[in-house]
């Protein structure tokens, strides 16, 4: 897994007189002998990849020092050339020691693509390790981080490297690796994109069917204010017969009783929930009242709620007496899977969790979701009935609003 901090570029300035550093009149003869009799090194994507950050410049300028990475397969800079792949062009890095220096100060030769001469190279000298009597924002800065070979976030972190060191190469003139892990990647960017196209056809197919429920709402609203005008009051007046009890009390005959009772006492709670939905609307609108005008306003954009997708759709009723009454219905869908809002980073974890786990590798591949199987999206309104047509506005249980206005 990768220790250490993400790249960055900083700059710091060095005591001139700090014994260590004083090389700079050994450095201008044996540069020019850098380049030459080095072999070429070349990546291995499955071995792990050591990036190290290093320090490059001219020791007599200490603010000429810059941050610099260098790729290993190996826990140190061995002497060499390595090659680097940028969109600006390549170019390469040949490492050497300094006879009679600490190990940790290396000259480094620089070559454009294209260039073969040593007098083409620049040439820094570089701290590649931490060294006693160096600034403690310097000692901090050089190091080692490890990016396991098998890492689910190997891409993503080599192209936060390469944005400021470029890619190794992992062949000449190869700087995109074909790792044999790469082949898990690609998949887990087919589940991603998969689970992303399912969202977006869940979306659409939920839109439409909430706007064939939304279209019924105006009429569903008449009908509803034309119940309220013609039941008001007849709950109330409503006789329930009386129930007998039985001559022999008998299993069978007390079972029948008890059903009796249960179902008349379900049958005035009902009653008495309609009437107070009568009440509800007579309360805000007003007994004398003629509806003029019906309305369905453009909806709000669906938007997910944790595994469901919502629209607010609403419906407006004008009156004569000047009262305008406005409410909110609240259409939702059925659950989708958890995993498909997973990110491309929880997708690529999952994914080398079961590659790398005993247990989870038993266990089937994870299949890529199939975007058409949105349309199989559930799509819900809560006022199939005119009866209780106004009874998620009177108690609001499932979120829905309503205004009055004058």
């Amino acid at each position: 897994m990768i220790r250490k901090s993400t790249p960055t570029r900083h700059f710091f300035k060095l005591k001139p007189f700090i014994s260590t550093f004083c090389v700079a009149s050994c450095l201008v003869a044996t540069n020019a002998q850098a380049v030459e009799g080095y072999k070429d090194i070349y990546l291995d994507r499955e071995q792990d990849i050591q990036i190290h950050s290093i320090f490059c410049g001219d020791f007599n300028r200490p603010n000429t020092l810059k941050q610099s990475y260098v790729y290993t397969n190996t826990a140190t800079i061995e002497e060499g050339t390595y090659y680097y792949g940028t969109k600006w062009g390549n170019y390469s890095y040949t490492f050497k020691p300094i006879e009679g220096q600490p190990e940790q100060i290396r000259i480094r030769g620089l070559l454009r693509e294209g260039q073969t001469s040593k007098d083409q190279m620049v040439i820094d000298t570089c701290l590649v390790d931490k060294l006693a009597g160096l600034p403690p924002k310097l000692i901090n800065s050089i190091g080692i981080t490890t990016l396991s070979k098998d890492d689910p976030q190997w891409d993503k972190t080599m192209t936060q490297y390469a944005t400021v060191a470029g890619r190794p190469a992992f062949a000449k003139g190869v700087y995109t690796d074909t790792r044999s892990t790469k082949v898990h990647q690609d998949y887990d960017q087919t589940i991603f994109d998969a689970n992303q196209n399912f969202l977006k056809n869940a979306q659409q197919h939920f839109e439409q069917e909430s706007s064939k429920l939304a279209a019924k709402l105006p009429e569903q609203l008449n009908k509803a204010i034309e119940y309220v005008h013609q039941q008001d009051g007849k709950p109330l007046e409503k006789r329930y017969p009386p129930i007998e009890k039985p001559a022999v009390w008998t299993p069978i005959a007390e079972e029948r009783y008890q059903d009796a009772v249960r179902r008349q006492s379900q049958e005035k709670q009902w009653d008495h929930i309609i009437q107070k939905n009568f009440d509800w609307f007579f309360k805000n609108v007003g007994r004398a009242n003629s509806l003029t005008a019906t309305e369905l306003l453009p909806p709000q954009a669906a938007q997910w709620q944790g595994q469901q997708l919502i629209q607010v759709h609403t419906v407006v009723a004008k009156f004569e007496n000047g009262k305008q009454l406005e409410l909110d219905f609240t259409m939702t869908s059925s659950k989708v899977d958890k995993a498909i809002f997973d990110t491309m980073e929880q997708i690529q974890q999952k994914s080398h969790l079961a590659r790398e786990t005993i247990i989870a590798s038993q266990k089937k591949q994870r299949k890529a979701v199939d975007p058409s199987h949105a349309n199989e999206l559930d799509v819900y309104s809560n006022v199939e009935k005119q009866v209780i047509f106004f009874s998620p506005f009177r108690e609001k249980p499932q979120g829905d609003h309503w205004r009055i206005k004058e």
